[in-house]
């Protein structure tokens, strides 16, 4: 018999509709459960990319959206930018923004004014621009294309992830259970033949 047909053999004798005699219910429970959560995460994947794809399609629908309600209103640095920590408390190499106060002039007359976040090395004067909507308020600029892609790649990843991260959990904990049954009933056979377990047989 050469290498390939022995594997074959090996393999064979583990799946559960096999007749040998040495397998116990619960190891062919074992390998019933870990092909359901393999046949599941595989399934798992045109799910998840179906999933992506509508949240990019929604996506879009909502910057298309976004362009024809805010428009882009040129604004005047107020003052000199000043570096704002991001990301939460401070660290070792703690990452910042320069931002400014930019100040415009609404189509009522008013002067507004809002923080916003400038390039390097820009000065109290400079021009920049901000998003509004139709009243006025600011608003965030519309996300594009590769914004959204990116975001849609990232939910149809955390789908598949939380769905083979569940499955591997579950598998794991079936096996477990299974370990700590098999070792009482083999503690079980040990005291049916009068030796303590551990012992050898011979």
């Amino acid at each position: 018999m050469n290498i390939h047909q022995s594997s074959t053999s090996r393999w064979w004798r583990l799946t559960p509709w096999s007749r040998n005699p040495l397998m116990r219910t619960r190891d062919r429970l074992d390998v019933v459960v870990a092909a359901v959560m393999i046949t599941f995460v595989l399934m798992m994947v045109p799910f998840a990319a179906a999933f992506g794809t509508v949240t990019n399609t929604r996506l879009n629908d909502q910057s298309r959206a976004d362009v024809l309600s805010r428009h882009a209103q040129s604004a005047v640095l107020i003052d000199d930018p000043h570096q704002v920590l991001v990301g939460g408390a401070p660290s070792d190499a703690p990452d910042t923004e320069d931002h400014a106060t930019a100040q415009w002039t609404a189509p009522d007359g008013s002067l507004q004014s809002t923080d916003v976040e400038t390039r390097h090395g820009a000065h109290r004067g400079d021009t920049v621009s901000v998003w509004i909507d139709p009243d006025g308020h600011v608003v965030d600029e519309p996300r594009s294309g590769p914004e959204n892609a990116a975001i849609a790649v990232s939910a149809a990843l955390s789908v598949w992830a939380t769905a083979a991260g569940g499955s591997l959990l579950l598998l794991c904990g079936v096996r477990w259970v299974n370990t700590r049954s098999r070792m009482r009933q083999w503690d079980r056979e040990w005291n049916d033949v009068g030796r303590t377990p551990g012992w050898p047989v011979s």
